[in-house]
């Protein structure tokens, strides 16, 4: 007899669960079927109807979450162009604050490697339209990687150091980082010299 597709969705959906509430206790790349079946409350067959390894249901898991961001951009992203200079609008801290800490494992020293990348390609060109550097830069996949590789660092090391400042002001250091650089948060010679 066939399974009804809301019992095989919520079966999915129990195995994913278990695989989180392991990755915040466990690498990723150990957590193993027994312990996942376990934690679900099912047996291995049951596991194997669904998924044929846990780097099996570790994509599953990783797609739900950039469905999830790319949902989370395009609800907050205009249609059109008018947005206009992406760093200097409330974009990022909307999309900050809703992304969860499911993101965080996977970028995280017990997460994927290989997650990153994935959230890079799917989620940048949705940025670029909204982005000042010009696509006709020559230095175009430069910029874009020194922006995207720091806006990430640092959204780690945020999530790292438990988002000891809020959201706007984690924002408004990765706008000015990102637009001005270190010398923003670096005193001039003039500044130093001055006398109290």
């Amino acid at each position: 007899m066939k399974k009804q597709p809301e019992i095989t969705e919520r079966t999915r959906r129990r195995f994913v669960e278990a695989f989180w509430e392991l990755a915040k206790e466990k690498p990723i790349r150990k957590i193993a079927v027994n312990e996942l079946t376990r934690r679900a409350g099912y047996n291995r067959s049951t596991f194997y109807e669904y998924f044929t390894d846990t780097d099996d249901l570790l994509s599953y898991a990783e797609q739900d979450v950039l469905e999830e961001i790319r949902q989370t951009i395009v609800r907050t992203l205009p249609e059109d162009d008018a947005l206009g200079n992406l760093f200097q609008t409330d974009l990022f801290p909307r999309i900050f604050a809703a992304m969860n800490e499911k993101m965080y494992i996977l970028m995280g020293p017990n997460g994927d490697p290989g997650f990153l990348p994935l959230v890079k390609a799917e989620l940048i060109p949705l940025v670029i339209p909204h982005i000042p550097i010009s696509a006709d830069n020559p230095d175009f996949n430069y910029l874009i990687g020194f922006v995207s590789s720091a806006m990430f660092g640092l959204l780690q090391q945020w999530n790292e150091q438990g988002k000891d400042i809020s959201t706007d002001e984690f924002s408004k250091m990765m706008q000015t980082l990102v637009l001005q650089g270190l010398s923003a948060f670096i005193p001039t010679a003039a500044k130093q010299t001055e006398p109290e």
